[in-house]
């Protein structure tokens, strides 16, 4: 099996807090968030090379060498046979983005919906360590699906998955309807978060694009409103929290 890249991870700050908190130095966990990163890039165990380490933590050589030897008696890092360094955490997220490939691939050979057998693969294990099992690939599963009676028939809805990055056409409607380039990323950052932090029902919706206009128009408005010297309406997060 090819070596897979862990391309992004969810990070559990309380988690990472109860692991290191009280435990490691600054510089400690500093060279071992590298060493974890770089396990996770290069897709397994990673050649002890204390000149690149130390080039990469801006440090000297020796320095690194005496925080990996510490690093190895407090059980965060492990030295193998060969010499190579080791992290089971960091390992579980590369083997789990194997998985996650496979699973993505898969869905696209059945038109991109996901089987039985990959919605469960796609639950997250419960977390443990620095960071969480869940990781970024091309399919993006909906963290929760709700049905809603309209009428004679059920109109579904989603919640934003955590992975969501704007659209190009997306990008293109909200600069034609007058936000600049750096406005659109602002704003879109600010509706990934809203929504991704919105508790129940008012973080699901039918119809993400439309939902989007309406952000963007609210964002336009605002910023009319601000040219003009006046207070504005309603900001997007308090139109939006009404539901």
């Amino acid at each position: 099996m090819s070596k897979a890249k862990a391309r992004r991870v969810d990070f559990y700050p309380d988690e990472y807090i109860t692991g290191v908190g009280g435990v490691l130095t600054a510089e400690q966990q500093g060279v071992y968030w590298m060493i974890c990163s770089l396990i996770m890039s290069e897709g397994g165990a990673i050649e002890f090379n204390d000149r690149r380490l130390a080039g990469l933590c801006r440090v000297r050589p020796a320095d690194v060498r005496r925080v990996v030897d510490a690093l190895v008696a407090n059980g965060k890092i492990t030295r193998q046979g060969d010499g190579k360094l080791w992290q089971k955490r960091s390992q579980s997220e590369v083997e789990m983005s194997l998985k996650r490939i496979q699973s993505a691939a898969e869905n696209g050979a059945n038109g991109g919906r996901p089987s039985k057998k990959a919605q469960q693969n796609q639950q997250p294990p419960e977390p443990g360590g620095s960071f969480s099992e869940k990781l970024t690939t091309n399919y993006q599963l909906p963290t929760e699906v709700k049905e809603e009676p309209s009428g004679s028939s059920k109109k579904r809805g989603t919640r934003l998955s955590p992975e969501w990055s704007l659209l190009p056409e997306w990008r293109q409607w909200a600069k034609d309807n007058g936000l600049s380039s750096g406005d659109i990323d602002g704003e879109a950052g600010k509706f990934r978060d809203w929504f991704i932090s919105a508790p129940g029902s008012r973080g699901v919706k039918a119809d993400w694009e439309a939902t989007w206009r309406n952000w963007v128009r609210k964002a336009v408005q605002d910023r009319a409103g601000k040219r003009r010297g006046g207070n504005g309406d309603l900001t997007n997060s308090a139109l939006f929290a009404r539901g």
